[in-house]
């Protein structure tokens, strides 16, 4: 992971600094008793001295109110008017801290789908395999959403977060088409695999042909062995080494080669345990490179505030800020 130069401290950085400092400073107990009557007045009087400091506080309080009404992070919704699953029933959030990663992902199974519209979402750490009745197959990376619809007509899918890998059983009277962000895919006959980003997505083909169109402008024909990113602005170059990157999760591998570091969180949060929220715009664009353990998540959150100008600040069991040093 590379190191980034260090930046001059803006006011607005350090008026968050002194936000988030109060704000850790309060949640340490009762408000009432974790600050002596000095400390609350001083409190006080920071708020009232200028405006910036009451929105950074109460952004963060925000934060803190709404971390209580995330969903358990292993919960997954049910398919739509699917065949009710065999799998073990829902953990607790108490159970998930206790249980880890890898038991998540020791629940993953397989669901056949019939051939109406469905919703369908994998939790985190947890790998889900779909059987569609066409013969196809999606294998859901943890923490992803799609929405598919297979009919006599049509075979669709659009990934609408974290990644997936389609092997698509050859139809030519029905091609099988994925949007993801602003690209479309169509192919009758390929095995590929789509990574949802920040700034887009990722295509990366393991075998066949397909087509990708991006911001609904010409397709451009991918074949075995291509990586294709795109973003708002269309088609960035083709990744080196891309497919084998892509792939990596399948054998419990997050690979990262010159990624910012708001992908590499949002990629991590799929298999953290507690969400990880960028503090700091700035650090955002941060680069990182290197291999982490899907078993190992916080291992891997440690191995870029060792490398990155970052320190992390832990709120709650469920809620860890990722911010400047």
């Amino acid at each position: 992971m590379d190191r980034n130069g260090d930046r001059p401290v803006s006011n607005g950085d350090a008026v968050r600094e002194e936000a988030l400092a109060w704000f850790v400073r309060r949640q340490s107990g009762d408000a009432d008793t974790a600050l002596s009557p000095a400390e609350r007045a001083a409190f006080e009087d920071w708020l009232a001295r200028d405006p910036s400091h009451r929105r950074e506080y109460d952004r963060l309080a925000g934060l803190w109110t709404d971390i209580g009404a995330l969903p358990d992070p292993r919960r997954t919704k049910p398919v739509r008017r699917a065949p009710k699953p065999t799998t073990s029933p829902v953990l607790s959030r108490r159970r998930i801290l206790a249980g880890g990663v890898a038991c998540a992902a020791a629940l993953a199974a397989v669901t056949v789908l019939p051939t109406w519209r469905n919703t369908v979402r994998s939790g985190t750490g947890e790998r889900r395999t779909l059987a569609l009745t066409d013969g196809s197959t999606i294998e859901m990376d943890a923490g992803s959403a799609l929405t598919m619809e297979v009919s006599e007509g049509e075979r669709r899918v659009a990934l609408t977060a974290g990644r997936a890998r389609f092997v698509v059983a050859p139809d030519s009277a029905r091609p099988f088409v994925v949007s993801s962000a602003n690209g479309v895919l169509e192919t009758s006959k390929a095995v590929f695999v789509v990574h949802r980003r920040p700034d887009g997505a990722v295509v990366a083909v393991e075998d066949g042909t397909l087509a990708l169109s991006v911001n609904d402008g010409a397709p451009e024909r991918l074949t075995a062995g291509q990586c294709r990113p795109y973003c708002a602005d269309g088609l960035r170059p083709p990744i080196d080494g891309g497919v084998a990157m892509e792939t990596a999760w399948r054998q419990g591998r997050l690979v990262f080669q010159d990624q910012r570091l708001e992908t590499v969180v949002a990629d991590l949060n799929r298999y953290h345990p507690a969400h990880i929220l960028l503090w700091d715009d700035s650090i955002a664009g941060l680069r990182v490179e290197g291999s982490v353990d899907i078993a190992r998540p916080d291992a891997a959150l440690k191995a870029i505030t060792r490398t990155l100008p970052v320190r992390t600040v832990q709120l709650s069991p469920y809620l860890v800020l990722l911010r400047s040093a």
